[in-house]
């Protein structure tokens, strides 16, 4: 597989991740509100 090619499969691949951004905390879904330390300000990232 070329260059060209394994950047668009990975472009086309989005992962998403969920961060507390009081405390840290990863978590492995969307959520309201973070088990942790119960802050409702969750992150979410697509890359």
């Amino acid at each position: 597989m070329g260059v060209i090619e394994s950047l668009r499969e990975r472009a086309s691949s989005t992962t998403t991740l969920y961060e507390c951004r009081n405390c840290g905390e990863k978590l492995t879904e969307e959520s309201d509100e973070c088990p942790s330390c119960g802050s409702a300000e969750i992150a979410h990232y697509e890359l």
